[in-house]
């Protein structure tokens, strides 16, 4: 059964299946053995692109969303990150007039 969580790992799962049925057509042992063992490397390969996909999603889903500054409606940059007693604060800055927001968040 084909996974398809992104493009890249579809992709290695389709040349595992591929090098699968090479490998149970092969006639000779060490062809057989040559096929099965590439069909390892792609699927290691696909799991390491959605380990990668995965990451990439909580890093995102946890990054608090960045404001607009209310004076110039710029995005504001993540200027400060400070942690007391398990409350994190963020201050963001704005770069075209300075306004500085601070807004609480949650830790871990």
């Amino acid at each position: 059964m084909l996974k398809a969580s992104n493009l890249n790992a579809r992709y290695c799962y389709e040349r595992a299946l591929a090098a699968r049925e090479r490998a149970v057509e092969a006639k000779h042992p060490e062809d057989r053995l040559f096929y099965f063992e590439a069909e390892a490397r792609w699927l290691k390969l696909a799991e390491s692109y959605e380990l990668s996909a995965r990451t990439s999603q909580f890093i995102t889903s946890r990054s608090p969303q960045r404001p607009s500054c209310r004076d110039c409606a710029e995005a504001m940059q993540l200027a400060e990150v400070q942690v007391l007693r398990g409350a994190v604060e963020y201050r963001y800055e704005c770069k075209e007039c300075g306004n500085n927001i601070y807004l609480a968040g949650r830790d871990g």
